[in-house]
């Protein structure tokens, strides 16, 4: 009984450590369906390499009494957890260093990922392998035939591996987190070890000693550094001046490690696995027009459904649009709802304290295949097709699923994305979308970035008197001009093509059926793509004018030629913006800002523009620094700053003319950019300890020593960092 208890607790430790290994994969490497099999794969081969160990140990060793190796094997594994735990919370730092370069070809990738994963899989896995062969050994030795052995062991191992997976999922991921539920493997074997061994309690104490005393140190180390399993390596590496923010809180939850970051200027970032899905800030645009523009299109605005919550402003924006009275949002993660209705509250209006707005922890192919409710508008802004799980969310079968839920004169709005994709996949979502909705038109949210296909119910054709009506309205008009929308003209820009441009786009193209689900495995494996040109000549296709085949009036005069004339130059300058692109993503930042500065030129009130240019000016100015040409890269700042971009960009620029100043010794400009710098992290409520740093080193210069010293005690005493608190004590002894 004692050796099948212990087998038990094996494979209790067995389910934690692979399922946190499978998560701590997913921070690394992303939660692709690759990801997924490269865990599973480093699992099994674990398993197999133990078994092959004990079965030639015990080929060479017959007599060897059972239950010892059996308990020898469990401590084993108790011991290897605990030097594999540092090496588990490191995957996010070996992704890092394998991906700092640019990504390698996808075999390669993989093949990497898998020696990464196997490294911190093997030292208590293949433990666990040993154990099942060592313990049909050790019931053999009492007396049951090698038939009843196996059994008992595959019973008692499965027995642990379904309350392993049952307590990891609902207590011990959520409560000890991902570091803990490690830890949580290492105990579990250690105490089958005590529990199948026939020794001195003293020499279990022993084991136990060096086993916990590990475990802990390593797990200080994790609590000081929040930030280390946040990195979103497979996305961020190498990224020019990228800075996430500070965490301010993160769960491992049942599905996926969520978080909240702010940065500097209190912009607001949820992180999904260790991806940014959602901010307060970059992505207002995309989450304002894919909620404003499918509910004002319908031709009744009442019920409205929201498949993805995210930082909870698209469904905000829905339910501006007057007329709208329900609002249906479907979220699987819970933390991404507390996120939503705490961190993002004020950039969503506190949208989920709204009585018109209910939440549903449900799958959203499976939702609209099973209910019976019926929208005027349906909103799909899931996360990229390339995560595990979404991309049945671009099928054939989901947009037909939606279609059945929609009212007579209903619209979908369905989202993509035009970046770490190809052509091919572009056009097959666009394809596959207009094969359930013929009536279709293709909007730009964000050039090179978001688009969003919106499609109608036969018989459909657009007011769009009435659609002007509904953003304009107060609430409507509010979180559009907040998107960068000011006006008829800025709307009508976003249009690309109707119904005989989308099917020019998509001509010839696959169209995604959730029966293979192909794209499941195909978006992953161009992540580190750059098909822009391809994906630009596939919309330069479109040779229809906007919302041409879909206006209910396109007589002369009517409301559609009169915005069509008005957006002219805006729609001008949406081709310099995707010219812009192609350069930028081609490493041509001298022509990129020459595009970005002819779309300013053409709609110098767009703030959007002017923001995408001033980040090009900073990337201009760091690669000038890197080059020695200071005053070329102050130059760009100074530009990046007149263009009166966002509040990020202007802090980023602040803080880098500081930097200059710093390196030319001249403390009072110094001084003042970082002042300025600072005053905008106060404005939103943020610690900026190292702008504290930087005065002081700018006032060191200056001569003014006792100030300095001031500086520095502030930024001691804003520092959320233990090394960086020392680090800074130390500078101050020195500076005393």
């Amino acid at each position: 009984m004692r050796s099948l208890l212990g087998l038990a607790l094996v494979g209790l430790a067995s389910t934690a450590w692979q399922l946190t290994l499978t998560r701590l994969g997913i921070l690394a490497f992303g939660p692709s369906a690759f990801a997924l099999t490269v865990a599973l794969g480093a699992h099994v081969l674990s398993l197999a390499l133990g078994e092959l160990a004990a079965a030639a140990w015990i080929a060479r060793r017959p007599d060897a009494p059972a239950p010892a190796a059996l308990s020898l094997t469990c401590r084993l594994g108790a011991v290897g957890a605990m030097l594999a735990l540092p090496v588990a919370l490191a995957l996010p730092r070996m992704s890092m260093h394998l991906l700092e370069r640019g990504a390698p070809s996808t075999f390669t990738l993989w093949s990497s990922a898998m020696g990464c994963v196997l490294l911190a899989t093997v030292p208590l896995v293949a433990c666990v392998g040993g154990a099942l062969a060592q313990g049909a050994r050790a019931l053999e030795a009492q007396g049951r035939s090698a038939a009843q052995a196996n059994g008992a062991v595959l019973l008692a191992t499965s027995v642990g591996n379904g309350l392993g997976a049952w307590a990891v999922a609902f207590g011990a991921m959520p409560l000890l987190r991902l570091e803990g539920t490690l830890a949580l493997s290492a105990l579990a074997m250690l105490a089958a070890g005590a529990l199948v061994a026939r020794r001195r309690w003293w020499r279990e104490l022993a084991w136990a000693a060096i086993t916990v005393a590990g475990i802990l140190s390593t797990l200080r180390d994790a609590r000081a550094r929040p930030e280390a399993l946040l990195t979103g390596p497979f996305l961020y590496a190498g990224a020019e001046g990228l800075e996430l923010g500070r965490v301010r809180w993160r769960r491992d939850g049942r599905e996926a490690t969520v978080a909240v970051r702010y940065d500097d200027t209190g912009g607001v970032l949820l992180q999904i696995d260790g991806k940014v899905d959602a901010t307060s800030e970059g992505d207002a645009t995309t989450q304002t027009v894919v909620g404003l523009v499918p509910t004002a299109m319908a031709r009744h605005v009442g019920t409205a459904l929201v498949v993805g919550l995210g930082s909870g402003m698209t469904a905000d924006a829905v339910r501006s649009v007057p007329g709208v009275r329900a609002v249906t949002v479907l979220e699987l993660l819970p933390e991404v709802v507390i996120a939503a209705r705490g961190d993002f509250a004020r950039s969503n209006h506190r949208v989920l304290y709204d009585p018109r707005v209910r939440t549903h922890a449900a799958d959203a192919a499976q939702w609209l295949r099973g209910s019976a409710e019926t929208y005027d508008a349906i909103v799909s802004e899931p996360s990229n097709p390339w995560v595990a799980g979404m991309s049945e969310l671009f099928t054939e079968e989901f947009f037909a699923a939606a279609k059945a839920r929609l009212r007579p004169g209903g619209v979908m709005g369905a989202w993509f994305h035009a970046y770490s994709t190809d052509g091919a996949t572009v056009a097959s979502v666009v394809e596959t979308f207009r094969r359930v909705f013929p009536r279709c038109a293709l909007v730009e949210v964000s050039a090179g970035q978001d688009y969003l296909l919106v499609g109608a119910r036969e018989p459909y054709a657009l007011d769009l008197d009435a659609f002007f009506a509904r953003v304009e309205a107060p609430e409507a008009r509010a979180r559009a001009e907040r998107a960068g929308i000011d006006g008829r003209a800025a709307w009508m820009a976003r249009f690309l093509a109707g119904p005989r441009g989308v099917a020019a786009v998509g001509e010839g193209a696959e169209v995604l059926s959730a029966r293979d689900l192909s794209l499941e495995f195909r978006a992953p494996s161009l992540l580190y793509r750059d098909a822009t040109a391809e994906i630009f000549a596939r919309f330069a296709r479109v040779h229809d004018l906007p919302l041409g085949g879909l206006v209910l009036d396109a007589s002369p005069g009517s409301t559609w030629l009169r915005v069509l004339d008005e957006s002219e130059a805006l729609r001008e300058a949406g081709a310099h913006l995707r010219a812009m692109v192609l350069y930028e993503r081609a490493g041509v930042v001298d022509r990129a800002i020459t595009e970005g500065e002819l779309a300013a030129s053409l709609v110098p009130t767009d703030a959007l523009h002017r923001t995408r240019l001033a980040r090009l000016y900073i990337q201009r100015a760091a690669l000038r620094r890197r080059g020695r040409d200071p005053g070329g890269a102050e130059a760009d700042l100074t530009e990046a700053l007149a263009l009166d971009p966002h509040v990020s960009e202007r802090f980023r620029a602040m803080v880098a003319l500081g930097e200059l100043a710093l390196r030319r010794r001249d403390g009072s400009r110094a001084w003042t950019r970082f002042t300025e710098a600072l005053d905008l992290a106060r404005a939103a409520g943020q610690p900026a300890p190292e702008l504290h740093v930087r005065r002081a080193e700018a006032l060191a210069i200056l001569g003014a020593s006792a100030d300095a010293t001031r500086e520095l005690e502030q930024a001691i005493r804003e520092s959320t960092d233990p090394a960086r608190r020392q680090q800074l004590r130390r500078l101050l002894q020195g500076a005393r």
